[in-house]
């Protein structure tokens, strides 16, 4: 199991992977995935900018959403609370892999809001390349969250 201390102002609490739990619900939630490869498409994609930011400015609010249902169902029960004196050497990893889901929310909604910004101003053609990186930056921290959160319940599977 993996373990992980968060502290809020009147208490310290800590929390194992349910890796049972937190795999499933990873793997259950397959519109999540398939909104990211079509993110991902276009991205590669050579469509107009126009089209490519309409797209983007659909497609980043589906994922959105789809993040904060995912996001809450791991948080809700991917993490079991245990005592103090459960919690120990792999702590700080666990707490940064939840930490990441509030950041990874903000930056998605940044990035819509710049997609929405550039689509209602008429100024896709002169953004949409720093959009596209941008959204590229997002996916690569999103697939190193969900590389760190793989490590989580594969390191509680091996030590079973």
């Amino acid at each position: 199991m993996t373990a992980v201390v968060t502290t809020n102002r009147a208490t310290t609490k800590a929390f194992v992977v349910n890796s049972a739990f937190l795999q499933e619900i990873k793997d259950s939630h397959p519109e999540l995935w398939e909104t990211l490869h079509r993110v991902r498409q276009v991205c590669e994609c050579e469509d107009t900018p126009f089209q490519s930011v309409s797209q983007l400015v659909r497609l980043l609010n589906e994922l959105r959403d789809q993040m904060a249902f995912q996001f809450a169902l791991e948080e809700a029960y991917g993490y079991i609370e245990v005592g103090l004196d459960f919690a120990a050497t792999e702590a700080n990893q666990a707490r940064k892999v939840i930490a990441q889901h509030c950041s990874l929310y903000l930056q998605l909604s940044e990035l819509i809001e710049k997609a929405e910004e550039l689509q209602y101003r008429g100024a896709a053609a002169a953004h949409v390349h720093e959009l596209i990186a941008e959204t590229q930056a997002f996916d690569e921290r999103l697939r190193a969250h969900e590389r760190s959160e793989d490590e989580l319940i594969e390191a509680s599977f091996d030590r079973r």
